[in-house]
């Protein structure tokens, strides 16, 4: 299984269509074969700094995702204004669910 987690940041002005571009590529991300989980929110300490956590099968899905259409488009749509970056992957060999 592959987990990233980062987070992207925007100026306030921007704020109303990215939150618009993550709602869309959320949605349709979450339908992408290999998909465990695909999730956005904002940070409570940096307003318009929006963190992700996503789990992927494999690479083979990832890779598959980021070549998606919709993958795509977001990048298009956002990466000019982009502020601000950061993301880790990370490679998980077992998954264990926690006791209720």
């Amino acid at each position: 299984m592959i987990i990233i987690v980062g987070s992207l940041t925007f100026e306030p002005s921007d704020r109303e269509d990215v939150i618009s571009s993550l709602q869309e590529v959320t949605s349709l991300s979450r339908r992408d074969e290999g998909c465990r989980e695909y999730s956005w929110s904002e940070d409570l300490d940096s307003p318009n700094t929006f963190r992700f956590f996503e789990c992927w099968d494999s690479q083979e899905s990832l890779d598959k995702h980021l070549g998606a259409p919709h993958e795509k488009a977001f990048g298009e749509r956002n990466l000019s204004r982009i502020t601000g970056a950061t993301a880790q992957i990370y490679s998980a060999s077992e998954i264990t669910e926690a006791d209720d």
